[in-house]
């Protein structure tokens, strides 16, 4: 039988991010930076760190599986309401949602897909 390993990660504001590919392309008007900080090959379950870029805009768009944002840095905009550091957000699955950056500065926060990631555009 294999044992799991714990996932742990001591700093995650020191952490390299990297530029995803064409899914993000689709939702947002510049590059963001991302870092998959865990998969769960059995559920599909994806966490990541996100930065957002100073005033990123985000389409309106929906995900198959839920999920939970906590911000670590900045000030994001989900559905029109701005949180900062220490704030939690949770979307549920197939609900159409936005979140971006304000003007204000990058965004730092840790995303929580709670199944496989996947992205679709929603017409507005």
């Amino acid at each position: 039988m294999s044992e799991k390993a714990a996932t742990i990660v001591g700093e995650l504001r020191s952490l390299e991010l990297r530029e995803p590919g064409a899914a993000a392309a689709a939702v947002y008007d510049q590059p963001i930076g991302l870092r998959l900080l865990y998969e769960d090959p059995v559920s599909g379950e994806e966490h990541y760190l996100v930065r957002y870029p100073r005033g990123l805009k985000g389409r309106l768009h929906r995900h198959t599986a839920a999920h939970t944002i906590v911000v670590l840095e900045g000030q994001l905009e989900a559905n029109g309401e701005v949180i900062g550091p220490g704030s939690y957000a949770h979307f549920p699955a197939g609900e159409p949602m936005r979140h971006q950056a304000t003007e204000d500065g990058p965004c730092l926060f840790v995303l929580l897909f709670h199944g496989a990631f996947d992205v679709e555009a929603v017409d507005e």
